[in-house]
């Protein structure tokens, strides 16, 4: 039931808001959305015990490839598929966003391990990705943008912003884990980062109804045609560095899914960020999401069945 709870509760708050904006809008005018992906990078902090990471294999080449692919390249894949479809500004400005972002924060690990790699290796990649994120996106992000639309981004207010709803809340995170105890199963462990991630695409949805019960289902194609296509490049380049790095096959899996991927709560915050309509980008924004994990649970399995196959011939 835990895997339905995101993507279930992301069609309530679409739902919800659609029907009735007020409540979301009047808490989004609050200031709430900054708290809640604090609150996320806490429990991801909590969660996160670094003497488990490894360190054999080729681990830090791995790493390597993964911050070029997942930090660097991708802003530009972004801003490519954005043009070569001729995207209008708000959701060329959306799959930019998701785009420059870091890797997800913890759905690249589960389908690792689904698909018979190295968990503990995507936890060190997906822990250095979202850390060194928070200053590849402030210089990057109005670098790509500055070729898209009238918007103006400042990177500094934007690495301070990172800075506070990131690095901050998850080292207080990874620090009450010596105060707190909690099991790995516990509700809050569980469930609270995502109930963040929807009570924010809720407020953030609200706040731009209007905007969105305007597009059209032709806009709605095109930002899906854009996402398989960002999503799928960042696949192939992860396919093509298995050759130039040569890791073993649990490595590799962890870097396709952790470099692959990228994280909607970032996304949200960014957006959050720029104070101004941005329903078309988080439109662009959720969509990616739901189909990079919808792709890659789909080749997880069929990574899971090679393997139990080169098993079974051993």
């Amino acid at each position: 039931m835990s895997g339905y709870f995101l993507p279930i509760g992301l069609l309530l708050a679409f739902f919800i808001a659609w029907v009735s904006p007020e409540p979301g809008t009047a808490l989004q005018h609050q200031g709430l959305i900054p708290w809640m992906v604090v609150t996320i990078f806490l429990v991801n902090g909590y969660q996160t015990v670094l003497s488990q990471i490894p360190t054999s294999g080729k681990l830090w080449s791995t790493a390597l490839i993964a911050i070029l692919i997942n930090l660097l390249i991708s802003p530009f894949l972004g801003l490519a598929t954005a043009s070569l479809l001729a995207l209008p500004a708000g959701a060329a400005i959306g799959l930019i966003i998701i785009a420059t972002v870091p890797s997800t924060l913890s759905s690249g690990i589960v389908i690792t391990q689904l698909a018979n790699g190295d968990g503990l290796k995507a936890l060190f990649l997906t822990i250095l990705l979202n850390l060194l994120g928070v200053f590849t996106i402030p210089f990057l992000l109005p670098l790509v943008l500055e070729n898209v639309g009238n918007l103006e981004l400042s990177p500094w207010p934007l690495l301070k912003q990172l800075m506070i709803m990131i690095l901050l809340p998850f080292a207080v995170g990874m620090l009450g884990r010596r105060i707190i105890q909690l099991s790995p199963r516990h509700w809050l462990v569980r469930y609270l980062p995502s109930s963040c991630v929807i009570l924010t695409v809720w407020m953030l949805v609200s706040a731009s109804s209007s905007t969105l019960k305007e597009i059209s289902l032709v806009l709605i194609g095109s930002i899906i045609i854009a996402a398989l296509l960002l999503h799928g490049a960042l696949l192939l380049l992860c396919l093509g560095s298995r050759r130039l790095n040569q890791p073993d096959r649990e490595e590799w899996i962890a870097l396709l899914f952790t470099a692959s991927q990228k994280t909607l709560p970032v996304a949200v915050g960014v957006l959050a960020a720029l104070n101004q309509p941005i329903g078309v980008a988080l439109v662009a924004c959720i969509l990616f999401h739901f189909l990079q994990l919808l792709i890659d649970s789909m080749l997880a399995v069929r990574l899971a069945k090679s393997a139990a196959g080169l098993d079974s011939v051993s």
